[in-house]
Parts: C-alpha cells; sequence; structure tokens
C-alpha cells in the first residue's frame, strides 16, 4: 500500500497519545475537586482535549483505508467507527470546553462537574460501543482473511479488549490505556497492510 494510505493509521494512535498525554490525569473522576485541580492548567486541558478529538477525525480516515483491503467486511462497519468517533470527539469537546468556559466566567469549574452528571458520560458509553463495534470487525476480518498473523493476532485483540474497557476505570489514568490499546490495534494492522495482498 502507499504511504498515503498508511499515514493515518499510522498517525491516529500517535496523535491521540500525544493529546491524552497533555490532558492533566484526575486520578479519581468521583472527586471533582482534583477535576478543578487538572482545569486550573488551562492550557493543557483544552489543548490536551482538543488534539485527542481531532485524533477521531483520523480514525474514521485509518478504518475507511483498512477497510478498502478488507473487502468482504461488512459495509456499515465505517459508519459505526464514524458514530463512535463523533461522539468521542464530542465528549472531549465538551470535556474540554466546558469546565474551561465556567472557569472563564468566573465561576468554579466544578458547576461544570457537578452539573454534566451523566451528560458527558453517557456520551463517552455511547463512543465506545460504537466504535468498539467497528473495532472488533475490523480485528475479526483482519484474523480471518490473514491479513495479521502469528502472535500479532492476539495483540491485536488484546488490545482492543483494553481499548473498549480502559475507559471504565474512573481515573484519568485510564486514558492512558486507551492511548496504549490504539497502538497495539493500529500499529500492527499497518505494518501488515504494508505488504497485504488483495484480500477481496
Amino acid at each position: 500500500m502507499s504511504r498515503s494510505t498508511l499515514f493515518p493509521i499510522f498517525t491516529f494512535p500517535i496523535i491521540l497519545a500525544v493529546g491524552i498525554v497533555m490532558i492533566p490525569v484526575n486520578p479519581d473522576y468521583n472527586d471533582h475537586a482534583l477535576a478543578v485541580q487538572a482545569v486550573e492548567l488551562t492550557e493543557h486541558w483544552f489543548v490536551g482535549h482538543l488534539i485527542s478529538a481531532i485524533a477521531f477525525s483520523f480514525s474514521i480516515w485509518a478504518s475507511r483505508e483498512i477497510l478498502g483491503v478488507l473487502k468482504k467486511a461488512p459495509w456499515f462497519t465505517l459508519i459505526f467507527f464514524a458514530f463512535g468517533a463523533g461522539l468521542y470527539a464530542a465528549g472531549l469537546g465538551a470535556d474540554g470546553i466546558g469546565p474551561v468556559a465556567v472557569k472563564a466566567s468566573g465561576e468554579s469549574a466544578i458547576i461544570f462537574f457537578d452539573g454534566s452528571g451523566w451528560w458527558v458520560s453517557g456520551v463517552f458509553m455511547a463512543a465506545t460501543l460504537f466504535f468498539g463495534i467497528g473495532l472488533f470487525i475490523i480485528i475479526s476480518n483482519s484474523i480471518q482473511y490473514h491479513l495479521v498473523k502469528g502472535i500479532w493476532r492476539y495483540i491485536i485483540f488484546i488490545s482492543a479488549l483494553v481499548f473498549v474497557s480502559a475507559p471504565a476505570i474512573p481515573s484519568g489514568w485510564g486514558l492512558y490505556g486507551v492511548a496504549f490499546a490504539a497502538f497495539g490495534v493500529f500499529i500492527p494492522i499497518g505494518f501488515a497492510l504494508r505488504h497485504a495482498p488483495d484480500l477481496a
């Protein structure tokens, strides 16, 4: 495959990792006071969420390129990725802009965290569901049609499990699990695609 085709596949996990590393870690999501402390690092908080949201636009591009090779994958797979990525971007945008906007108004950012409740969490849960379905369709097809072979089959499968389960960890450290898992899924598939046969 061409370098331009592989570009989004390798770029998605890299951009996502950069964004997640920039977000100040809140070790306990249930403690809103800790979240407020993280928001005090306003530039890191905002830019980290923004970069992470941008990364998910690359995930749609990456999945489209992978599905271009996995031509037997269901046609609706890209729809799951698009819905999931869109919801991730929406959740990251709300979580990144909301508390900063409240803080800029002269109020405490804790108002956002106390008031958001399940609104933002629900968006992330739906995002994980849709994106996870698309992810497992790609992985099952990559294994079934021998795009990914050997130990890499287990690595991408376990990484996908981590990707969809890490957001359930009530701590900012769970985001690092998501970033690590994105590498574990997309990088092996990207390298496999460099010498991929026609799987039509």
